[in-house]
């Protein structure tokens, strides 16, 4: 029969709300503009997010809504949900809640921070980096929202590291995951092998490797040497490496760190080659350095230092 109040078409687009918020896909502000905007709005989702509950938790791929019961069973569902509408809502607002309670914590510029994991495991946020995470029994999610972070996940359940659209499996080891742009990088620094799809004719990350997700879409894996990896987590030690990259890339990777942000005036100057170890709170040595290795000069601005020729 038809739907002439509307209930099935509510209760599909609670669902997908309910998915939504789950993957962490959905903005809170947005959702909660839409259930306030109706008070049937929130009815339906504490419907949905009321049966998800005594479903018991399990990997979301999206609510399933039943077909439409029987006439007289709606109208009793309606009954009920009229005479409980003002606890439905105050719970509705609860469960919202849970639905998107991840975890968080965030760093500013030059700030570094160690964040212990529901687990025993470990996150090391890097520089103006930003993580939200959820564990529970059957699967702990980690998403990288802005910057780097290095993780040493202990064993138990399967994992899974959220990076814009691009979701990658996390297994027990040490990784390092960066977001710089529409570039993603997931870098294994020690473990076991890990399958990146089900089947066997995916990709496999090893130790030294990263799987490299940039504007294309297209996950690639990138081999690294040890003297790259271990320049790839200088910072932890305060300090930042430098293996011959060209003077922009090594100014865009230091800025990263400073407040006072370095520019580079001429386009030759920016292409040459530089390497060294520098402290992250000394970016005078790396000025220096590029002054003397690559006859520069260092110009102080009102935001910060110019190298130019």
């Amino acid at each position: 029969m038809t739907d002439p109040l509307g209930q099935d078409t509510l209760l599909a687009e609670a669902s997908r709300w309910f998915a939504a918020l789950d993957a962490g896909t959905a903005q809170p502000e947005e959702f909660e503009a839409w259930r306030r905007s109706n008070p049937a709005h929130a009815v339906a989702y504490a419907r949905i997010a009321a049966n998800w509950e005594q479903a018991g938790s399990a990997p979301l791929a999206a609510p399933a809504v039943q077909a439409a019961p029987m006439r007289a069973s709606r109208r009793q569902w309606l009954s009920a949900a009229a005479v409980g509408l003002p606890v439905a809502l105050l719970g509705s607002g609860f469960l919202a809640q849970r639905a998107y309670a991840w975890d968080s914590a965030a760093t500013g510029v030059g700030e570094t921070r160690r964040i212990g994991l529901p687990d025993g495991s470990t996150a090391f946020l890097n520089t103006d980096s930003s993580i939200s995470w959820r564990f529970d029994r059957e699967q702990r999610i980690v998403r990288l929202d802005r910057g780097e972070v290095a993780l040493d996940l202990r064993r138990g359940a399967s994992g899974a590291l959220r990076v814009k659209e691009t979701t990658l499996p996390l297994a027990p080891g040490h990784f390092d995951a960066r977001l710089l742009g529409t570039r993603a990088e997931l870098t294994m620094l020690g473990g076991a092998a890990m399958p990146l799809t089900r089947d066997s004719s995916g990709l496999t990350l090893r130790p030294n490797q990263s799987i490299v997700v940039d504007g294309t879409g297209t996950p690639r894996l990138q081999e690294h040497s040890q003297e790259q990896v271990a320049s790839l987590m200088a910072w932890r030690a305060g300090e930042i490496v430098f293996l011959g990259q060209s003077v922009a890339e090594a100014v865009a990777d230091f800025n990263r760190h400073l407040s006072r942000k370095i520019t580079v005036g001429n386009a030759d100057l920016a292409r040459e080659k530089i390497g060294g170890r520098f402290d992250l709170d000394r970016p005078d040595q790396f000025l220096k350095a590029v002054s003397l290795t690559l006859d520069a000069r260092v110009v102080a601005t009102a935001d910060g230092y110019e190298l130019t020729r």
